[in-house]
């Protein structure tokens, strides 16, 4: 008995000296562990609420309808909590299965034409609260089904190792989302609850974000104590205006969201944590400049993402070169026609026309040309998105008979003729010493060109980054209704206002709009140019009929006329296209209509005050230089009379 005791005795005072070196509760934990571990609660507890959503939807019926439909708010609120980690560590899985658009799609790099049926909330969203749910009862189930099964896959999140880096990237990353598509109601496209959506995000972003303010507050205490105030009146802000359509966007983003994406880049470079330049391969490009401090700095997307060249390629002497031969129609089969015919300057790069001219003048081409300005921020090019890189886009123009008619040896065989050219291309190629003029350097030398080609300092982008005081007021409400009432942000995406889609902008969208062939409407059917089906190969399927590229709206102002088959001639006429729902809204019969066909019901003022914020983006100041001569050719003077951007 006294053995017992004594082993007693000594168990518990081992157990007291454990004890009183065991901190408080999560004192050991480092602010990524606290982060994970918190975030491993709410993964539980998302998990549950779908598998609460997909039971009350087995057995749906009239009397259990509200239950599910509340069910369904339940688990997309629990899905908000862990949405900045999890869309961080896994946007694929994330897009695929959880919060996806709800459009089908093609499988990626799928050796086959492989469609993808739409999952995840958005498309149960919109069957769920549908006019006559009930009649879509096994769609439902089957939705909740794969919506509780792919929760359950994300358990193996459980495993990841989280780190300061990671959760640091993930809330810089948030704040771009919660703008760009949340409080925009791009993933709650028929409740429209994306007001109190994002308010949860922001509370899981004040967890994670309160666990650093010790650690800043020791490197800098005014850093710190901003830091947590702008998260906690973000947070208050969101809480107190849940009105989807008077909330004021520029607002919450002047005074939140570029605040805190600054501030924790300030913390995270305060705090020694190192960024993903540090981690990942010198040969592995970003397209988000991780130094940018605002949404909407000339320099938050990195343009050499999108390009086979890199910035130290870039060069000056690489530019001049472009923009030589982009204005020299010594390209063409006739000599008579360049770049810059279809693309002027003044136009905003583009030539003012419902359709561009083809050579010679015979007819024109299927399409009016886009402007080129800010158009290396994408990932496939043209309006039917045939080409993935912007250097392939010359090929093309190069070959089709209806612009240049003529061929790269062609071409060659022109410029080799230049002593002016080959310095030229010696200079901005110094590697290619034995053979300067190649389809590599001319392709890239224009794509050079091109990603020069940068108007991001328009004076809404002065006033959004405080470098001017004041905005009009009706530019001000346009920019609210285009990121809200009015739905253009939802597919005409922050900062470049085109379709790279956030908030990582590695894919450009293209969308069915059902553009009419004429404004005539006792006549009009839908344009009979098929688009993106006909683009790719590849890509030939009915659901991409008629889907174009989204465009930017950044200077449009300039760009009249608009759509790809130019047939309207005004900003006004194109928000009113949209205002009735696009061609479906206007009783065309588009199937696949991407765009929603209910109206928008928008008043005069408020569509005056969109065409307000459309124009405010006019930026062309530093990209409208035109050579003043063209290289010369000592063997043939005709030539040397060759007209800088051509005779038409």
């Amino acid at each position: 008995m006294k053995r017992l005791l004594l082993v007693f005795s000594l168990l518990l005072f081992i157990g007291v000296i454990i004890t009183s070196f065991r901190p408080e509760k999560n004192q050991s934990l480092s602010p990524a562990a606290e982060v994970k571990t918190q975030f491993l609660e709410d993964l539980h507890t998302f998990q549950i609420a779908c598998e609460r959503l997909h039971h009350s939807t087995s057995q749906l019926t009239e009397a259990n309808l509200k239950e599910a439909q509340q069910a369904f708010i339940n688990a997309r609120y629990a899905y908000k909590t862990i949405e900045f980690l999890a869309a961080y560590l896994d946007e694929e899985f994330i897009g695929n299965n959880i919060n996806g658009a709800p459009l089908l799609s093609l499988e990626p790099n799928a050796p086959q034409l492989s469609i993808l049926e739409p999952e995840g909330f958005q498309i149960l969203e919109e069957t769920l609260f549908s006019e006559n749910p009930l009649e879509e009862k096994e769609a439902i189930i089957a939705y909740t089904a794969a919506l509780s099964r792919s929760a359950q896959e994300l358990s193996y999140l459980r495993q990841t190792y989280l780190t300061d880096r990671q959760v640091i990237e993930a809330a810089r990353m948030a704040l771009i989302r919660v703008f760009t598509l949340g409080v925009t109601g791009f993933d709650s496209p028929v409740l429209a609850n994306s007001l109190p959506e994002a308010s949860q995000v922001l509370v899981s972003l004040q967890k994670a974000i309160q666990l650093y303010i010790p650690l800043v507050g020791v490197k800098n205490a005014n850093l710190a104590q901003r830091l947590e105030s702008t998260v906690a009146e973000a947070v208050d802000y969101l809480a107190k205006n849940q009105d989807f359509d008077t909330f004021d966007r520029l607002g919450f983003l002047k005074g939140y969201i570029n605040p805190l994406y600054a501030d924790l880049l300030d913390a995270q470079l305060a705090l020694q944590i190192e960024t993903y330049y540090e981690t990942a391969s010198p040969y592995h490009k970003h397209a988000i400049n991780y130094f940018a401090k605002n949404i909407f700095d000339e320099d938050f997307l990195n343009p050499f993402y999108y390009t086979r060249m890199s910035s130290q390629s870039y060069t000056g002497a690489a530019v001049q070169l472009g923009r030589t031969l982009f204005f020299d129609p010594l390209l063409s089969n006739n000599n008579e026609r360049s770049c810059a015919s279809c693309h002027q300057p003044e136009k905003a790069f583009t030539d003012g026309l419902a359709r561009s001219l083809a050579t010679n003048s015979e007819g024109t081409v299927k399409r009016n040309a886009p402007t080129l300005l800010n158009a290396a921020y994408a990932d496939r090019y043209f309006y039917d998105l045939r080409s993935e890189v912007l250097e392939d886009q010359m090929d093309h123009v190069v070959y089709d008979h209806r612009e240049f008619q003529t061929s790269y040896l062609a071409v060659f065989e022109k410029i080799q003729r230049s002593e002016d050219y080959l310095a030229m291309f010696s200079e901005a190629f110094p590697e290619m010493k034995d053979d300067p003029v190649n389809k590599h350097t001319l392709t890239t030398a224009l794509a050079t060109y091109i990603v020069s080609l940068k108007s991001l300092s328009s004076p809404f982008d002065q006033y959004v980054r405080d470098e001017q005081e004041s905005l009009d007021a009706s530019v001000k409400r346009g920019f609210n209704l285009f990121m809200g009432k009015a739905a253009c942000g939802t597919c005409h995406f922050a900062p470049t206002f085109n379709g790279l889609v956030p908030p990582i902008y590695h894919e450009s969208e293209s969308e069915v709009l059902g553009v009419p062939n004429t404004t005539d409407t006792a006549t009009m059917v839908i344009d009979d140019d098929l688009g993106r089906a006909l683009g790719v190969i590849k890509e030939y399927v009915d659901f991409y009929r008629h889907s174009f590229k989204t465009t930017t709206v950044r200077n449009v102002a300039l760009t009249a006329p608009y759509m790809h088959n130019g047939v309207y001639e005004t900003l006004e006429e194109v928000v009113d296209f949209y205002n009735q729902g696009g061609g479906e809204g206007m009783g065309l019969d588009v199937p696949y209509q991407t765009l929603p066909p209910d109206p928008l019901n928008l008043t005069d003022q408020e569509q005056a005050d969109l065409v307000a914020f459309m124009e405010s983006l006019t930026d062309t100041a530093q990209v409208n230089q035109v050579p003043r001569e063209l290289p010369t050719f000592a063997d043939n003077e005709d030539w040397n009379q060759r007209k800088v951007g051509g005779t038409y």
